[in-house]
């Protein structure tokens, strides 16, 4: 993942959150204006801070981290009912999908 996505996905997180960029920053300790710079790429990330960010927004890192951020929840909950089903009920939803 590069960091320009990175970055967006920041926002993303933030905005979930129901915070803005200058709230997350105050809440962080640091400049009204940090977080916002660091979103446009003017300061450079460091994994501390990006913790701390997904802490304060409540966001997990294997979510952020995850291939398909916006949909991760309803990801996880259909991988959870596949894997409960019983082998031959996977066959069948396999050759259901495959139709």
């Amino acid at each position: 993942m590069e960091i320009k996505e990175i970055l967006t996905r920041i926002g993303y997180v933030r905005n979930k959150a129901n915070l803005s960029a200058r709230e997350v920053s105050l809440r962080m300790g640091m400049s009204a204006q940090y977080v916002a710079q660091l979103e446009s790429g003017r300061i450079v990330l460091t994994v501390e801070k990006l913790l701390q960010i997904l802490e304060i927004c409540d966001f997990s890192v294997e979510r952020f981290f995850s291939p398909n951020i916006v949909d991760y929840n309803v990801d996880n909950e259909l991988k959870s009912l596949i894997e409960a089903l019983p082998t031959d009920k996977k066959i069948s939803l396999i050759e259901f999908i495959k139709k």
